[in-house]
């Protein structure tokens, strides 16, 4: 049984435990969730990070942890941690994604990491000309399979700190892997081992089929409004899977909103990034542009803004429809939606 296939089962299961605490938040004060004082779309702080593990945190000694490069190759090696704190670094902000993270859901944050590039490592241990796959392995199990040609990219490098500090333990300490563009299933905690093979690898956290490309699919979600006490709730459900995510939205109170209202929020996708970002104020039936905000990489959400000025109150339905560069955008089923209850000031 896969990671994702074990994390639905648990959501599902999970349900009628839950439901008397859900039953509380739903019933709870519809509080809108403030502007944090550096505005929307930041740093996400290390103890907010999403967080989903294979097997949970694992106890890495520094001084016993080592990553070995080998297989199919020439010249296989060995490192430890100092050699991999000697190494010239990048610094880079990236946004983390998990593949079980469903419209408006908050298994996502966005980071600054500081690490070595991966190439020149692969480039050193020369993998032979048979090679087409990387095993990757971690401390805790965990393993998956990248082509060797996605794995020479030059976008992907080795952190080892996270805003500015090391990785945190449920983060990955000391060292992880970072493969631009796809999601946090590819991307291990915990590395210890890439060993070149000649042959497709099928990890712990792998599928046969498409879904094993691991490349991000176009999401999006809201900044505000959002409910703050669902917000939380989402947070916690995380750990349960994608089912609750779900539920909850289906139960969850309405923002109480005073027109104008400025809405903002994110999206998200793969290489090819974030062409356009549309907003619904009636559920679908018609739609405008949102206002997208100069980004620089792909591998940063867009943030968007959209200002909502109806002539009357009442309650309202907004979803939003992401659209990535190469013209794919978010069906209905996979849009976010969120009630809204308007009065007009």
């Amino acid at each position: 049984m896969n990671r994702r296939r074990f994390i639905g089962l648990a959501g599902g299961a999970a349900l009628a435990l839950a439901g008397a605490r859900i039953a509380s938040y739903a019933t709870a004060p519809a509080e809108v969730s403030e502007t944090p004082p550096g505005g929307w779309g930041g740093f996400t702080p290390n103890r907010d990070f999403y967080v989903y593990s294979y097997k949970g945190t694992p106890h890495v000694s520094p001084k016993d942890w080592s990553l070995k490069i080998h297989g199919l190759a020439a010249n296989p090696f060995q490192l430890d941690l100092a050699a991999i704190n000697a190494m010239p670094t990048v610094t880079e902000t990236l946004t983390l994604e998990c593949i079980g993270n469903p419209p408006n859901g908050r298994a996502i944050g966005n980071a600054s990491w500081v690490g070595p590039k991966l190439k020149p490592l692969l480039e050193h241990a020369r993998p032979a000309g048979k090679a087409a796959y990387a095993a990757l392995r971690a401390a805790d199990g965990y393993t998956t399979g990248v082509p060797l040609d996605e794995l020479m990219r030059e976008e992907n490098f080795l952190p080892y700190l996270m805003n500015g500090v090391p990785l945190p333990p449920q983060h990955g300490y000391p060292l992880r892997i970072f493969i631009p563009g796809k999601y946090g299933m590819k991307q291990p905690k915990w590395l210890t081992e890439i060993e070149f093979v000649d042959h497709e690898f099928l990890g712990s956290g792998d599928d046969s089929g498409s879904s094993n490309s691991g490349w991000r699919k176009v999401n999006s979600g809201f900044f505000y409004p959002q409910v703050s006490a669902l917000a939380r709730l989402h947070h916690a459900a995380m750990r349960i899977g994608r089912d609750l995510h779900s539920l909850l939205n289906l139960i969850a109170p309405e923002p109480t909103v005073v027109a104008p209202v400025e809405m903002e929020g994110w999206a998200l996708a793969g290489p090819s990034g974030i062409k356009r970002v549309d907003i619904s104020t009636d559920d679908g039936a018609t739609w405008n542009a949102a206002e997208l905000a100069v980004n620089h990489s792909s591998y940063i959400w867009t943030l968007w803004k959209y200002r909502f000025t109806p002539r009357h109150g009442g309650h309202y339905w907004v979803r939003v429809r992401a659209t990535d560069g190469e013209g794919h955008s978010q069906q209905l089923t996979a849009q976010p939606r969120l009630g809204l209850a308007v009065t007009i000031a």
